[in-house]
């Protein structure tokens, strides 16, 4: 599934990945808008129905682009029955 694309000029802004790319087999695009505390809260308590969690970009050009992950609390339980003392590699 596509969820980034660089180019010589840098990665490729969300909005503009979303026009160019859209068609093809992206990541679904849960939420586009201001990222807030309470949006946060909502994917780690699993209320946008994704698996594992999300990436959130924004930025206007590729000189600013910024980019985060931002996981489900099922996930972090997953990983850390399945890695123990490890499971903080494999987070955010």
């Amino acid at each position: 599934m596509l969820f980034d694309v660089e180019t010589e000029g840098g990665m490729v802004v969300p909005d503009r990945f979303i026009q160019d790319f859209g068609k093809l087999n992206i990541a679904r695009v849960i939420y586009r808008g201001k990222l807030t505390g309470k949006f946060m809260d909502d994917v780690r308590k699993e209320k946008y129905g994704v698996d594992e969690g999300v990436v959130c970009k924004g930025g206007r050009n590729a000189n600013n682009l910024w980019m985060v992950k931002i996981k489900t609390d099922a996930y972090m339980q997953r990983l850390r029955e399945a890695f123990q003392d490890d499971w903080e590699n494999y987070w955010e």
